[in-house]
């Protein structure tokens, strides 16, 4: 059986091994975590998972200037 506290213990212990981690990496983890057979069931586990890692990115790049999230790397090749 599936224990979704469990997942989401290991999900934040992820997050915080893996800083710099993007977030198709999160929902990797996520989808290799999660047993094929509870994907369709617990598809809300793996978007809430997902929306937390993004907003832990973004607010981790409010309070260090020095952080650049993937997203904000990628838009910055299109600056002129």
């Amino acid at each position: 059986m599936f224990d979704k506290n469990q997942f989401k213990e290991a999900f934040r212990s992820w997050v915080q091994r893996n800083p710099m981690a993007s977030e198709q990496e999160a929902l990797g983890f996520c989808q290799a975590n999660i047993p094929p057979s509870c994907i369709v069931s617990h598809y809300w586990l793996i978007e809430q998972s997902v929306h937390w890692f993004k907003w832990i990115h973004q607010t981790r790049a409010m309070d260090d200037p020095f952080f650049e999230s993937d997203d904000l790397s990628e838009a910055r090749k299109f600056v002129c």
